[in-house]
């Protein structure tokens, strides 16, 4: 019986050179993050946007917060309410997150290489671990809860920028969390002062900012929360009263509507609780 030759298959040659929006930055350990997150109607997310060794297992929490924090923009954008610059916001936020996440998976990759002067180094780093401030700082930076976002200028509240705390919350009579609060995915001011005031600054937003009258049953540093859709504090009520609400709602959520606005961006009813 005859053999036929074998028939080598032919492979086509991909161009492999990235356009503008994928040049990465190269490190050691397969360690890659990409040099804009934007790239006209493309962005990246995730492991598209960032490659890092996955010793601590970060990659997780830094893939959900980018998609949480390009969500609601685009969301924005589409429902035509988005002021100037907010999905370029999704880049200016977001890279700095994998630059940190890549500087301390090296250093932990580096700590756990072989050699005398490695081993002599995990022990200066053991005997700082065992200083309670040191260690709160570790945790907040392997957890990536360290990241601050710059809201607006000036001295903002030590809340601001910073994903918010879970507080306990009482709801008229009924007891919540602010995470519970914030399942709709919509922009949320909440009010623990009792107050009007916040109502009537406010009012402008509130086809897409929904404000919460509450009582906190937990301690908390502020006295009303402006909280982006992704969890982050865009201002604070502290020692200078009210000032800068209007440019916090007007920076993030676009220009102020009629008053007697009652349609909530997205087709759903705007949500005031007390």
């Amino acid at each position: 019986m005859r053999h036929r030759p074998r028939q080598t298959r032919r492979r086509r040659s991909v161009p492999t050179t990235p356009g503008p929006h994928l040049l990465r930055r190269r490190y050691a350990a397969n360690t890659r993050i990409a040099t804009s997150y934007r790239h006209g109607r493309v962005f990246l997310a995730g492991d598209a946007a960032h490659v890092h060794p996955a010793v601590g297992a970060p990659g997780l929490n830094l893939g959900l917060q980018d998609a949480a924090n390009l969500g609601w923009k685009l969301a924005a954008q589409v429902y035509g309410w988005a002021p100037p610059g907010l999905l370029d916001s999704y880049h200016t936020e977001r890279h700095p997150a994998a630059e940190r996440v890549t500087m301390h998976t090296q250093a932990q990759l580096a700590l756990m290489s072989p050699g005398p002067a490695i081993t002599a180094l995990r022990q200066v780093v053991t005997e700082l671990l065992e200083t309670p401030g040191v260690t709160g700082q570790i945790t907040d930076l392997l957890a990536g809860s360290d990241v601050r976002y710059r809201m607006h200028a000036g001295a903002p509240h030590a809340l601001t920028g910073r994903f918010a705390p879970d507080l306990a919350l009482h709801v008229g009579t009924r007891a919540t969390r602010l995470a519970e609060l914030m399942r709709p995915g919509r922009p949320l001011l909440v009010d623990l002062t009792d107050g009007s005031h916040l109502a009537d600054l406010s009012n402008a937003w509130r086809d897409r900012v929904d404000l919460v009258t509450a009582r906190a049953t937990t301690p908390s540093s502020a006295d009303a929360l402006l909280v982006r859709p992704d969890g982050y504090v865009a201002w604070a009520l502290g020692p200078d009263g009210t000032d800068g609400l209007p440019e916090a709602l007007a920076t993030w959520f676009g220009r102020p509507q009629r008053p007697d606005s009652r349609t909530a961006a997205g087709g759903a009813p705007a949500r005031q609780t007390s």
